[in-house]
Formats: C-alpha cells, sequence, structure tokens
C-alpha cells in the first residue's frame, strides 16, 4: 500500500484542504491558461482591436468636445444677452425717476405760480382782505395750508417685546386716539408727517398703517395744535382717553402726551375735484 501511495501520489488539492488550495492556486491557473491560448493563437490578434478601441474612444472624445465648446459658447452669448438686458432695465428705470422727479418739480412750480396769482388777483380786488382771510381760514380747517402753534405731543408706540396683534398699537388704537384729541379740542392734527383731512383714513395695509395712503413706522408721533394747557386733561375725560389709559394699564402700550409752546404742521396734498362744480347762482 505504501509503494502505491509513493507509485502513485495523491494531488494537491487533496492534501491541501479545498479552502486553501482554491485561495492560493486557482487565479495562478487561470492566468497559466490563458498564457498558453494566447501562445497558441499568436500575439498578433489583440493589436487590431486595441487600435479599434482607441479609433472610436477619439472619435467618441472629438464629439464630447465640440459638444462641450458649443454649450460654453452658447453659455457665454446667453450670459452677455442677460447682462445687457439687466442693465437696460436699470437704465429704464433711473429713466423713469428722473421723469417722475420732473414732474413732480413741475407741478410743484405750476402749484406756486398759480398760488402767486391768486394772490394777486385777491389783492387787486375791492374785498381783497376779507377774502384772502376766509380763504386763508378755509385752507386751515381743510387742512391744506401748513399751520403753526402750541399743543401737544403724543408718543404712542406697541408694548416693549410685543409678540401679538393686542401688545401692538392697531389702526382702531390710533383712531380712538385721533378722535379723542380732536374732541378735546384740537384745531389741526399730524401722525408721523402726515395731516389729517376730512379725507383721511387711517387703517391697516398690508403689515403697516397708513395714513393719506402713505404707510407709517412706530413709534406714531402725533402733533395736536391747541390749547396746551387743557388738551392733555379734556382728552384724559374722553372715552377715547379712558381706553387708551386701559390700553397702557392692561397691554402695555406705550403713550404719553407732553405740551408744546410751538407745533408747526404740514399741509396736505390739494385734492383733485373730478365731479364738484361750481353752481350758478340760481341753483343754490
Amino acid at each position: 500500500m505504501a509503494d502505491d501511495r509513493e507509485q502513485y501520489p495523491l494531488p494537491e488539492r487533496v492534501t491541501m484542504g479545498l479552502l486553501p488550495y482554491l485561495s492560493t492556486h486557482t487565479v495562478d491557473e487561470d492566468y497559466a491558461e490563458a498564457a498558453e491560448r494566447r501562445a497558441l493563437r499568436g500575439s498578433t490578434e489583440p493589436a487590431p482591436r486595441v487600435r479599434l478601441i482607441g479609433v472610436w474612444g477619439a472619435v467618441v472624445l472629438a464629439i464630447f468636445a465640440v459638444l462641450a465648446v458649443t454649450a460654453a459658447v452658447q453659455t457665454s452669448r446667453n450670459s452677455g444677452s442677460d447682462a445687457k438686458e439687466r442693465d437696460d432695465l436699470i437704465e429704464q428705470v433711473k429713466q423713469g425717476r428722473a421723469a417722475v422727479s420732473a414732474q413732480r418739480r413741475t407741478i410743484e412750480g405750476l402749484q406756486a405760480e398759480n398760488d402767486a396769482l391768486e394772490s394777486d388777483l385777491l389783492s387787486s380786488s375791492e374785498d381783497s382782505t376779507g377774502l384772502l382771510a376766509q380763504v386763508a381760514l378755509l385752507s386751515l380747517r381743510s387742512g391744506i395750508a401748513p399751520a403753526r402753534g402750541p399743543g401737544v405731543e403724543v408718543i404712542a408706540d406697541d408694548a416693549p417685546g410685543a409678540t401679538n396683534d393686542r401688545n401692538k398699537v392697531l389702526d382702531s388704537d390710533l383712531q380712538k386716539l385721533v378722535n379723542g384729541l380732536w374732541q378735546a379740542g384740537a384745531e389741526a392734527i399730524s401722525i408721523n408727517g402726515e395731516r389729517l383731512t376730512v379725507l383721511s383714513a387711517i387703517r391697516h395695509a398690508g403689515s403697516a398703517i397708513t395714513v393719506n395712503f402713505t404707510s407709517l413706522s412706530r413709534p406714531y408721533r402725533i402733533l395736536a395744535i391747541g390749547n396746551a394747557d387743557r388738551l392733555p386733561a379734556r382728552f384724559a375725560e374722553t372715552t377715547s382717553g379712558q381706553a387708551w389709559l386701559d390700553l397702557q394699564a392692561e397691554v402695555g402700550l406705550q403713550f404719553t402726551i407732553k405740551p408744546q409752546t410751538s407745533l408747526r404742521l404740514p399741509g396736505a396734498d390739494l385734492p383733485r375735484l373730478r365731479f364738484i362744480d361750481t353752481a350758478a347762482p340760481d341753483q343754490r
């Protein structure tokens, strides 16, 4: 039996075990087998395939290069076109603003000229003194003419650290404040430089309070011309004054009222009449 083993030895894959044999010999044998087949066929077969792959690869790279260059050129043209359009829009905006400014200056000049002509006309008439006084009074009462005189300065603002609408000054709160000042004897009122007239509206528009269609920002500075000594006390006696004192105590709205010896209020823009006309004497 021993002679048979020496004459016919067992294969290495039997003596080593299957897993160790596979891990050490499988790859080597595959490479050896591939080398033997290559030697039998000759070493000239792969060369044409390599050259063929190289030619097609060059063609593909050339196509990609053309596409990349085309895309870059198109992107450059588009960016140039976008920049030109943006510059054109900016220039149009500048021209529009310049035109609006020029028109405003023209309107102001015409209004000043009209006022001068009106004064000259009234001065040349026999009843000029009384007529001019009446026009001046009507202008003050309507809020068109600027006004000056003693009065009070009121500062209204949100509660410190306000997080909800009830801790902030609302349009209804400003309406109450203004109504209370009128009741207390105020003769002219402005809010943040906006003169109040019979056509003025105090209301919310978006996230801001507007007066005369102009958005205001807090704090709200209300100027009221009148008796500086009596306005604060009379305001506190009105229902609107009591409501504001309650808001100050309950929700923390900030409110101060101080007498002032001299205040200056601007005039409101002259309203444009579209439908009203002067009635004939026999139609009054």
